[in-house]
């Protein structure tokens, strides 16, 4: 469901149009003193002029318009109906050349019953206030969309019911023409959900009933299962337990409708994005929890030392920094590799380049994603760097929440996040100049304000309030690592134009996605961000020229 400012700032406009004016000035500045001006022969001899031109036939008591007339403007601008004390008053029908009101006025304004019909399509039919939709009322669109129940001041708010043409539909409350309160939503497959809505979305307690069948009950966050719940498969299986971005996340149990072919008749655990850890893996994270314990410290350090020091051949040397922060799904491991590989073959970064990544293949292998390392990771680089001429590119590539912090996580491990604001302090300190940052996570725009500076280009694979896609421990990206890094970038002149092809890339694949689901609130696109400046850009076409 979509806000409708279109709707308010186009009925605004008629506030301002010539029809409105017209009427107000012929309600307010008629004179009866001021002479009869003379027509063609053509032109029937009107019963007074208003000061604007408008003449006026009809009967005058007093010198005042009053009882059944009309006004017509050369504009086009038209009146007829009832007058009272110079004024419109009782029925009438005011036209002009964009739109056209039939019904009640008073004291010169639509107040009472009356429909309003614009050239576009638009209407609007039922109580009016002092000129404005104010009472129980129907708006409706050329496409199709009907609003109907209570208006305030031209605002769909209070009880009321939205509908589209393709079933969508939603009954309850709304405020400021989104749902808002208590409501009943149904999406365009049939799904119900039920509960208290706050701007457009379902929040707190709620219910979703299924058309396949399916049910559930518990807590919700922007339409998002997340909390406490018990979900209900058509097969009849059911989870009750902890919920997290809709999936099984935390302590639950999943009980099936009939036992599985081993004999299983439930599941009881923590679970971790949908999927409950075996014994197996439990035993493997205990051994990298040890290796790590160990090796941890060895690892950091020699890949600090093995960083290079600039190259004097080159007036502006690129450094690489890539952190996989989430252990629990492989696919940013496969990502920060990527990208490693990739600056090192195209931009020559090899030697300058560093990889902090979680995983569970690699924990005795490379140094893991931590602060601690993230901030001796950057402090190293700064230590071979030429700080005021040199580029860090610092890529991130994890989980997001969405009061903006990076997940750093190692199964069996109990590790800090990163925080926007706090990775802004450890860039800021370090005393690198130049940096280009790439986050690709949920809610990564959040990361913006913190990092930006008149010499820090800044790119999110999503707006601060929404989230990304295509992070599948099956996946080797990310959508938005693969659309900028993979599919952009190889054929970019710069880092913006590869954004602007990566963002392109990103909304047709998210298209795809929805149109295997219902299209709700819930379908948001990620709206991957960039903030840059003219010196960060001249700077990084200064480092591509010399390449």
């Amino acid at each position: 469901m979509q806000k409708h400012t279109t709707t308010l700032s186009t009925h605004k406009a008629f506030y301002r149009s010539p029809l409105c004016s017209a009427m107000l000035v012929a309600a307010l500045c008629l004179s009866t003193s001021m002479p009869l001006v003379a027509h063609a022969q053509s032109t029937p001899r009107p019963d007074a002029v208003t000061p604007d031109g408008g003449r006026y036939y009809g009967a005058l008591v007093d010198g005042l318009r009053q009882g059944q007339g009309r006004v017509e403007w050369d504009s086009g601008v038209r009146y007829e109906g009832s007058f009272a004390n110079g004024v419109f008053d009782g029925k009438g029908k005011l036209t002009g050349p964009t739109e056209e009101y039939t019904g009640d006025f008073k004291a010169g304004r639509y107040a009472g019953q009356g429909e309003l019909k614009y050239q576009d399509g638009r209407r609007y039919k039922g109580d009016f206030a002092q000129g404005q939709f104010h009472g129980s009322g129907v708006y409706s669109t050329p496409d199709g969309q009907v609003y109907e129940g209570s208006f305030e001041k031209n605002i769909f708010s209070g009880a009321g019911t939205y509908k589209r043409p393709d079933g969508i539909e939603h009954r309850g409350q709304f405020a400021k023409w989104r749902p808002h309160g208590v409501g009943t939503y149904t999406d365009a497959k049939g799904n119900v959900y039920e509960g208290t809505f706050t701007e457009g979305a379902l929040n707190g307690p709620g219910r979703m009933l299924g058309k396949d069948g399916s049910r559930y009950e518990g807590e919700f966050k922007n339409w998002i299962y997340d909390g406490q719940g018990v979900f209900r498969h058509a097969n009849g299986d059911e989870y009750k337990g902890a919920f997290a971005d809709g999936l099984f996340e935390g302590e639950g149990t999943l009980t099936f409708a009939k036992p599985q072919k081993d004999g299983t008749t439930h599941k009881t655990g923590v679970w971790r994005y949908g999927t409950l850890p075996n014994k197996e893996a439990a035993q493997k994270t205990a051994a990298n929890v040890e290796a790590a314990l160990y090796n941890q410290r060895t690892l950091l350090d020699s890949a600090l030392a093995a960083l290079a020091p600039r190259d004097p051949k080159q007036d502006i040397n690129l450094y690489v920094m890539a952190v996989g922060g989430d252990g629990s799904q492989e696919v940013f491991r496969r990502e920060v590799d990527f990208v490693q590989q990739q600056f090192d073959r195209d931009f020559r970064t090899q030697g300058r380049s560093l990889v902090l990544v979680n995983s569970r293949t690699t924990v005795s292998q490379l140094p893991m994603a931590t602060l601690t390392s993230v901030r001796e990771g950057i402090q190293g680089i700064a230590s071979r760097m030429d700080k005021e001429n040199d580029i860090l590119f610092l890529y991130l590539s994890s989980h997001g929440s969405a009061d903006h912090q990076l997940t750093l996580d190692q199964n069996g491990m109990d590790l800090r996040n990163l925080g926007a604001k706090e990775l802004g302090t450890l860039l800021k300190e370090s005393g690198i100049r130049w940096k280009v940052v790439v986050v690709s996570a949920c809610y990564s725009g959040g990361f913006i304000e913190p990092l930006q500076d008149a010499h820090t280009l800044v790119i999110t694979a999503s707006r601060a309030d929404r989230r990304s896609f295509g992070c599948a421990d099956e996946n080797d990206f990310t959508y938005f690592g693969r659309a900028f890094f993979k599919e952009s970038l190889p054929t970019s002149k710069s880092f913006t134009e590869a954004f602007q092809h990566a963002k392109t890339l990103v909304q047709k694949w998210e298209d795809d996605d929805f149109k295997q689901v219902s299209k709700t609130e819930e379908n948001q696109h990620s709206e991957p961000q960039i903030a840059t400046t003219p010196a960060i850009e001249e700077h990084l076409r200064r480092w591509r020229a010399q390449r």
